[in-house]
């Protein structure tokens, strides 16, 4: 960058410097967060899974024994009857990142069978808990993504600033630094010069 040789483009970029220098410790601040913000979530993640699976093993476990005394053909039968829940999506934001969560819904509409055992209904319950579970842990690996890829394009710009931006501002303020020295000592020659004329014109 060569801006012009004078005490206006120094000013300019010496202000040009303080603006990157601030906006790169702004930047590393926010990689420093989005880190333990990352970790969060994997330790978060870990949690979950651990939960979903144990919650799954126990649901398989109470549908087949349910199919043990209804007979799997009754289940799925008996299972169309049940009231669907519905999904949405929300959104909330961190640190100004948009992260998306997915929510299960359970139907308001009531469910009632006087001929299916009280194993049934618990199956039911089960599967709704993992449903919401399984689209937790689904948000929270969406949000390791974000975050994993904002840390990455954040880092491109620190280092866009670290080792391209800065520099080149700092070498257009030297060269211009050493313009100016260059140019008051060719002033205070010519100075000196003219005095000399002008004394030994007398």
């Amino acid at each position: 960058m060569r801006e012009n040789p004078n005490r206006a483009g120094l000013l300019r970029l010496k202000e040009e410097i303080e603006i990157a220098e601030r906006g790169k410790e702004i930047l590393q601040d926010k990689i420093e967060s989005l880190i333990v913000l990352f970790f969060d979530y994997v330790k978060e993640r870990g949690e979950k899974r651990r939960f979903m699976e144990d919650s799954l093993s126990k649901a398989f476990r109470d549908l087949i024994l349910l199919e043990s005394l209804m007979g799997t053909v009754s289940v799925k039968s008996d299972s169309f009857s049940v009231p669907e829940g519905s999904l949405k999506m929300e959104e909330k934001k961190v640190m100004g990142i948009k992260l998306p969560e997915f929510v299960w819904e359970k139907s308001k509409k009531g469910f009632q069978m006087l001929s299916a055992p009280l194993g049934f209904d618990r199956a039911k319950l089960r599967f709704e808990e993992i449903m919401e579970v399984v689209l937790k842990v689904g948000g929270i690996e969406n949000a390791i993504q974000i975050l994993s890829q904002e840390i990455r394009e954040t880092r491109k710009v620190v280092n866009s600033l670290e080792n391209y931006i800065l520099p080149d501002f700092r070498n257009g303020k030297k060269w211009i630094e050493l313009r100016l020295e260059e140019l008051a000592r060719e002033d205070l020659l010519r100075y000196k010069m003219i005095k000399r004329k002008l004394e030994s014109s007398k």
